[in-house]
Parts: structure tokens; C-alpha cells; sequence
């Protein structure tokens, strides 16, 4: 049996299993190689990256050729996040080296110390959605989830069912990084939890329970509000950030404006009629910028952006954090429009559609639920996807959902949701892309047809 069927039967008997077990934190040290992965980036292009506890990058080497990995960021500390609101803070340390490397030309195969990296696919086919995973320890809001227990904490379990289902490309639509408070002393469930925002918490919460998965499969990362400047994003930048190197840094330019917030859009190609489109939203979070404002002119010079990228494929899938087509859930289930800073900003840039015409559907998370939304109004259909594992509370009325517009104007014909842990998995098909949600034991929670913006369950 090869080593890569032995992974994916050990990931199909975890994803059954009642309650597979949650890593264990890092030392404060870790020597050696610990992740390396494939991820898209700005060009579009793919790059390795890799995260090393030694004093120097590794070599990727394959077929005909071998290079050394750059240096993306080194080992050391750096001040608590600006503007973090937190009641507890300590300096960000880093312990661990970021590198990085341009995929090889031509290469099937790369190897990286002991891990065998496999080329993206030339279509990509089969793509695993998952958002909204890590593990919340939030002081300010009094919220302590049991990252020491796989049942109320299940981001193992979805990544064991995500590598089972042998994806061509995983998505994350963003919030890697919860673990922002210490445990409370009487708390067993969070005991020992890393916390902060330095490679020990960004291990805890996500690397480390990923490793399996990021070696096996392409990613395509996007920016959640946990990962902006504020929080956690000093690790974003070093470790997952689109632009090579790392030179953008969390450094305020001015009130309300850290460029460290704002990466330009870019496209991934999915097959020669499709791609998709990474949208950073992280910092705009549910305030919008007065028009007159630096920030305003740098989101619509995005937008812009969005617009122009769309243009270049028949099908365009739009990925960002923040849903402007979509409900919050409530206790109730009484469906409310979700909030975010960026729709008036959308509806300036492409008016009540809100996305250009070449963008048929959305892809977000934030809101930690699951749901589908497909329209009889001219709106691409819009999947929220941020049910990965991050502590839940409230539901959505689906009866209650189709007679409330989510923005004027905007008309419902089919809405879903799900309070389960999971994920989804979007599928190619001649018509355009079935979907299929699961929950953390693979059961299914949902199936639909996304015919150009036109979605069906």
C-alpha cells in the first residue's frame, strides 16, 4: 500500500470515528521541517511555502532540477497587534521560519524534505469549501470553546472527512486563528491552550491539525477578519499572504488606513471557462469607510479590480469573507440581512446586483452556519461556508429567509441552512457545479446545481 492510500484510509476511519484526537500544542521550540504546502498567489502562479524550525530553508527538489527555498520571514518577536481590543496582551513571537518558492516549471512532483508535493491539476475538478475553523478563546466576549475536546471542537474531524473526499483544490474563506485570550484557570476544556497571536497559537488552531491535508492538496487561502492587522494578521503576512516575500507589514499609515489590510485582488484559473476571484476583506469587518476617506478609494480601486478580472473568464466565482448576500443567524432563527461594510462599497461599484456580470456566484464565510442562496432577482447565488469547527450559536428560519430580501431588491427562490459542523464540495459538471455539504461524519446536509448564477437544491 503506498503511502498516500495509507493517508487516505487513516483520514476516512478518523472521519468516522467518534472523536479523533486534537494535536497537541507545539513546544516553544520546534527543530525541523513542520507544514509545507502548494497555495495559489498574485500572478496567478502557484508557490510552495514551508515552515521550518531550523536555521536555514529547505531545497525543493524534482525531476531534472532542484532550487532553494527563500526566506519569507525569520524567527522573532514583534509588539502586540495594533489597535487589538483585547483585555490581555503580550508581544507576538514567532519561533518559526517561513520560505517559500515559485512552483517549478513543468515539475509533476516536488519533493521537501520528506514530503512529495504533487502539481496542481490542469482543471481543477473537485474543490473542498471550509471556513471558519479555528478554535475561540475570546476573553472580551466571555466566549471559551473546549479546544481539548474533538466534540466542541471538530476542526480535526472536517479536515480528516476533507482529505477522505481526495479533492483537486481546498478553499478556506478565512478566521484560521480564534485563540486570541488565555483559558480561564477553571476551564479543563481550554486547559494549557496556546494563546496570542505567535506561531504557537497559528499552530494549535490551525497548522498543525492541517498538516495532512496541506501536503496532500493545492489551497487557495482567504483572509478572514481574524486575520487582520488588528489580530492575528502579522502571521498572516508572514505565513499565507498571496504577495511573495514579506515585505507588507502591519504598520498604521493613518486613522482607519494599515496597508498592511489590503492586498490586491487576484484570479486562480479553475479550467479554461472558470476561475476564481480572492477578495481581501479582512479590516473593513461591518463598518464602511466614508466616501471621502483614503480607505473608500483604495476599496473601489479593488473593486475595479474585481471587475476587470472578471471580465477575462466566462465563469467567475467570487471568494471573500464577508457575505453581503446572506443572513445572520439569531436564537430565534429570525433571519436578519447580514452586515457588512463592504456592500455599500459593492452597490457604488455595480449597483443592486452588487458584483460585476461575469461574477455568477459568491463564496464567504464569517457567519459560522452553513447556507445557500439562489435568486429569481439578477444576483449571482451566494454560499456561506464558514461552518469548520469555531464555536456556533443560533439558526435561520428557511420560510422566514425566503419572504425577507437580504438586500433590497434582492429576491429569493431557494435558501438552505444548517447548523452542522462540516463542509462543502463543489464538483464540476457540463451545466456548471454541483454542491454537496457535509457534516463531520460525511452524512449529507445538502445538494444543489449552480447553473450560471441560477442555484437549485
Amino acid at each position: 500500500m503506498t503511502a498516500r492510500a495509507l493517508s487516505l484510509l487513516l483520514a476516512a476511519w478518523l472521519a468516522g470515528c467518534a472523536a479523533p484526537p486534537v494535536p497537541a500544542p507545539p513546544t516553544p521550540h520546534t527543530p525541523g521541517l513542520q507544514q509545507v504546502w502548494v497555495q495559489a498567489v498574485a500572478g496567478p502562479a502557484w508557490a510552495v511555502r514551508a515552515l521550518t524550525g531550523e536555521a536555514s530553508c529547505p531545497a525543493l527538489t524534482w525531476a531534472g532540477g532542484s532550487a532553494a527555498m527563500l526566506e519569507r520571514s525569520t524567527p522573532g518577536d514583534e509588539p502586540p497587534p495594533p489597535g487589538n481590543k483585547q483585555p490581555e496582551s503580550k508581544p507576538t513571537r514567532f519561533t518559526l521560519r517561513a520560505c517559500e518558492a515559485p512552483w517549478p516549471t513543468g515539475a509533476a512532483h516536488v519533493q521537501v524534505g520528506a514530503h512529495t508535493l504533487a502539481a496542481p491539476a490542469a482543471e481543477l475538478r473537485r474543490i473542498v469549501v471550509i471556513g471558519d475553523t479555528g478554535c475561540r478563546l475570546k476573553a472580551s466576549d466571555h466566549d471559551f470553546q473546549p479546544c481539548n475536546d474533538a466534540s466542541g471542537w471538530p476542526f480535526p474531524r472536517v479536515l480528516a472527512r476533507a482529505l477522505a473526499l481526495q479533492p483537486d483544490l481546498v478553499i478556506h474563506v478565512g478566521d484560521y486563528h480564534y485563540r486570541e485570550s488565555p483559558c480561564p484557570p477553571w476551564l479543563s476544556g481550554c486547559a494549557n491552550s496556546p494563546w496570542g497571536y505567535g506561531d504557537d497559537t497559528w499552530q494549535a488552531d490551525f497548522f498543525r491539525p492541517a498538516a495532512a491535508l496541506l501536503a496532500a492538496t493545492p489551497w487557495v487561502f482567504v483572509r478572514g477578519n481574524h486575520e487582520a492587522c488588528a489580530r492575528a494578521g502579522q502571521g498572516w503576512l508572514r505565513y499565507l499572504d498571496p504577495e511573495p516575500g514579506a515585505a507588507r507589514a502591519c504598520t498604521p499609515e493613518g486613522p482607519g488606513v494599515n496597508d498592511g489590510d489590503f492586498t490586491e485582488p487576484f484570479a486562480v484559473p479553475l479550467s479554461p471557462r472558470s476561475q476564481l476571484i480572492v477578495f481581501d476583506s479582512s479590516e473593513i469587518g461591518s463598518a464602511t469607510p466614508t466616501s471621502s476617506s483614503t480607505a473608500w478609494t483604495r476599496w473601489r480601486q479593488q473593486l475595479d479590480h474585481v471587475a476587470r478580472l472578471s471580465s477575462d473568464s466566462a465563469q467567475s466565482l467570487f471568494l471573500s469573507h464577508h457575505p453581503s448576500l446572506a443572513f445572520s443567524p439569531s436564537l430565534t432563527g429570525t433571519p436578519s440581512p447580514a452586515r457588512s461594510g463592504l456592500t455599500p462599497l459593492l452597490q457604488a461599484a455595480f449597483g443592486s446586483r452588487l458584483f460585476p456580470p461575469g461574477v455568477q456566484a459568491t463564496l464567504h464565510g464569517h457567519l459560522h452556519i452553513h447556507e445557500v442562496l439562489g435568486f429569481a432577482s439578477n444576483q449571482p447565488a451566494s454560499l456561506v461556508i464558514g461552518n469548520g469547527g469555531s464555536a456556533a450559536s443560533g439558526r435561520i428560519n428557511a420560510a422566514a429567509a425566503l419572504r425577507t430580501p437580504p438586500q433590497p431588491g434582492a429576491r429569493l427562490e431557494t435558501f438552505e441552512s444548517h447548523t452542522e459542523f462540516g463542509l462543502s464540495l463543489l464538483t464540476a459538471t457540463p451545466e456548471g457545479w454541483q454542491l454537496q455539504a457535509f457534516d463531520t461524519l460525511g452524512q449529507p446536509l445538502a445538494t444543489c446545481t449552480l447553473a450560471g448564477q441560477k442555484l437549485r437544491c
